[in-house]
């Protein structure tokens, strides 16, 4: 019976060993295969094109004669944009040319001491879908030492605003009314819109000489934008 129990001791402590050397086999096939797993890919790729902006006029040379004091004339630009997303449509003038100084500059301006037309010329802009969107009865600048006592015309940030106050003698005074450098014509037009800009000018009673003189000689710039981007804007 001894014999017998020490046999089946012996059994115990086998089995036990043997156990013990197929988890350690087990375990050591389970660290070897960390890491690996089944996978699968696809190549690809990215290509970006640039998309564009074409803005087309009817005409880009407006041309008024014969104009008289207190009859105001007006001509007009129709425009059409190409455009691949929406755009922003603006009239804008360059502030530092001498012909726009000499049309709406304020005096003193060292680059054209003369000054604008002020009270003797009035300008408007407006188009067929909006409307009036600018005018003025003086096409001059707050000149710069009248800047912290003066209170010219309301103007926004897109340049629309201005004034409809006439003057009604020669020493009848109104608010300084600069044109501004930018108005903004249309917002988020898209492809294959179209419109019509009408520029308005006239001649104040004031203008009593310079018959047969040209009164104005301004340059200016329609310019198509990317919606919400002022056409002043930096490039970056």
């Amino acid at each position: 019976m001894a014999r017998s129990r020490s046999i089946r001791k012996s059994l115990r402590v086998g089995g036990f060993l043997g156990a013990a050397g197929l988890t350690a086999v087990l375990a050591g096939v389970a660290v070897s295969g960390t890491g690996a797993y089944f996978t699968d890919s696809e190549a690809g790729s990215l290509t970006a094109t640039a998309g564009h902006i074409n803005l087309s006029v009817d005409t880009s040379t407006l041309a008024l004669g014969d104009v008289m004091p207190g009859a105001d004339q007006t001509a007009s630009i129709n425009y059409s944009l190409d455009v691949s997303g929406t755009s922003d449509v603006w009239l804008t003038f360059d502030p530092t040319d001498e012909r726009f100084l000499a049309f709406s500059g304020a005096a003193n301006n060292p680059l054209y001491p003369a000054g604008g037309l002020g009270r003797y010329g009035h300008f408007d802009v407006s188009t067929k879908a909006s409307g009036r969107l600018f005018q003025s009865y003086n096409l001059a600048h707050v000149p710069a030492a009248d800047l912290a006592t003066a209170t010219p015309c309301p103007v926004t940030v897109d340049g629309r605003g201005g004034s409809g106050e006439e003057i009604t003698g020669e020493k009848d005074t109104n608010p300084y009314c600069g044109v501004p450098t930018a108005i903004k014509l249309a917002s988020g037009l898209a492809d294959n819109a179209t419109g019509t800009i009408n520029l308005t000018f006239g001649l104040t009673g004031l203008a009593s000489g310079g018959q047969d003189a040209t009164w104005a000689d301004v340059p200016f710039t329609i310019v198509a934008t990317q919606a919400g981007i002022r056409p002043d804007a930096l490039d970056f």
